[in-house]
């Protein structure tokens, strides 16, 4: 047995009917992990978690009384719960034929086009992500985490196993690898797309942040990991990338994509509308419905997971054809007007400077765009995106992302840093009045980017959680401007 917490649990003669670190989720019989996290201390719920039913606590300090359940002092929480799950649910990572994708941008894409490709193949695929986590194409519950913490991560590989998925397709964050989130995640196949600016308040460093990012490959190599056939799945034009194919190479088999440089899937010949981009790939023809070139990138990781995982190369071509559109990546927003708006997730300078060169051939008007910087989060990017959104728009409405704890005034100075000598913005902190403001200026032929939230549905401002949509708000002020 490799968990410490669970060989103690037997030696005290206790049968575990669940794990949690979640006091709202204890039951009879179960084991709670006090884990301390940035907001909320698991220790001042140990008491309230002995009552619901816990007869295991599991916690980094040592007791303060005793609290009629066993206790447990663990030395690294986050590897014990780890341990823990991966035993308690049957170790369903060896089974289970698993891709993990990782990068700064595209993951979420990547998930989505992949599970089109495989369900076309004919593959049960299962998908754990930035969006949500769907089982055979359910959705079980909005993603709380890009990746889910060790407990109800393996959780729901057990629930995988059971529905007899054929693959998992899963988003693996630089933070879940630090904080060994995915320790005992037995990876068939792993995914590299990119390097860019992000989470550098948690890093601090690129190299940190690459150095987080190698350990998905690491733990592809790791003699753990007895899978059959190990892929690595990278992006050749990433400097970064050609980085991990020097380091992989001869250790397991390497599969690499790209535009520019030489790969293994190459796309050539890519043709750009408002209404999706085609292209061929080794002379093969493709067509997605997604915009822009970076999209290229994530259909071509799509379709090298799905050959990983068995398909037919036009099988799976035909099958990233089938994906409509992905929540809230340029996701457009039509309601017959004579202008067009899309919701994007661009959070960075290099996401908007993105979403900018997507739409700057075919646009016929300006270019109005939403946006603010999310509070409690990497301030280095802030005055950045504040200069490309000014440099790349006729009109910019600043507002609040999520504020969260951080105060909304300090948030706009960091970004008016760098909208310096420009004077096309103004601040409207309310988001849905900015959103209103922006339709409302909108003329034929415009192009309106809300950026910053894309799929949200909440908006996180001091300790509430409001709801909202970027995507509702924006139907409503359209509908609104046509009345």
């Amino acid at each position: 047995m490799t968990s410490r917490v669970l060989a103690f649990a037997e030696a005290c003669g206790l049968e575990l009917k669940g794990l949690t670190y979640n006091s709202a989720d204890v039951k009879t019989g179960y084991a709670f992990f006090a884990l301390k996290g940035v907001h909320h201390d698991g220790n001042l719920f140990i008491e309230e978690a002995v009552r619901k039913g816990a007869i295991l606590i599991v916690s980094a300090q040592e007791p303060v009384r005793e609290y009629g359940a066993a206790y447990f002092v663990s030395e690294n929480m986050e590897q014990d719960m780890a341990d823990a799950a991966y035993e308690f649910y049957g170790r369903p990572s060896d089974s289970l034929c698993i891709t993990g994708i990782t990068g700064t941008k595209g993951k979420t894409s990547i998930t989505y086009l992949a599970e089109a490709a495989l369900r076309r193949a004919g593959k049960k695929v299962s998908v754990l992500g930035t969006v949500n986590y769907r089982i055979n194409g359910k959705s079980i519950t909005a993603a709380p985490n890009t990746t889910p913490l060790a407990l109800p991560l393996f959780r729901l590989l057990y629930q995988m196993e059971e529905a007899r998925s054929d693959v998992l397709v899963m988003e693996v964050s630089s933070h879940s690898l630090e904080q060994q989130r995915v320790r005992h995640i037995h990876f068939d196949s792993a995914v590299f797309t990119n390097l860019q600016r992000d989470h550098l308040d948690f890093h601090h460093t690129f190299e940190n942040y690459f150095a987080a990012k190698k350990k998905l490959f690491e733990q592809l190599l790791s003699p753990d990991n007895t899978k059959p056939h190990k892929t690595a799945i990278i992006n050749a034009d990433d400097p970064y990338g050609r980085r991990l194919i020097e380091m992989l190479q001869g250790r397991v088999r390497v599969i690499t994509y790209g535009l520019d440089n030489p790969a293994d899937f190459r796309a050539t010949d890519i043709e750009e509308s408002l209404h999706g981009t085609a292209f061929k790939v080794n002379a093969m023809p493709g067509k997605i419905h997604l915009l822009g070139r970076h999209n290229v990138y994530n259909a071509l990781a799509a379709l090298c997971v799905a050959v990983a995982n068995g398909a037919e190369e036009k099988t799976a071509l035909a099958g990233l054809a089938d994906l409509a559109g992905v929540p809230g990546r340029m996701e457009r927003i039509d309601e017959g007007q004579d202008f067009f708006v899309f919701v994007d997730f661009a959070y960075t300078d290099e996401s908007l400077q993105r979403a900018y060169e997507t739409v700057e051939k075919f646009k016929t008007g300006r270019v109005l765009t939403v946006f603010g910087c999310g509070g409690d989060r990497d301030r280095t990017k802030r005055p950045l995106m504040g200069h490309t959104a000014c440099q790349h728009s006729q009109r910019v409405f600043l507002t609040n992302d999520n504020p969260r704890m951080e105060d909304p005034q300090q948030i706009f100075a960091d970004i008016e840093r760098g909208m310096k000598g420009f004077s096309n913005y103004e601040i409207e902190p309310d988001r849905r009045a900015a959103i209103f403001k922006a339709v409302a200026a909108a003329q034929p032929g415009d192009i309106v980017i809300i950026a910053g939230k894309g799929h949200e549905q909440t908006q996180k401002v001091g300790h509430e959680v409001l709801p909202f949509s970027d995507q509702q708000t924006a139907r409503q002020a359209i509908r609104g401007k046509r009345v």
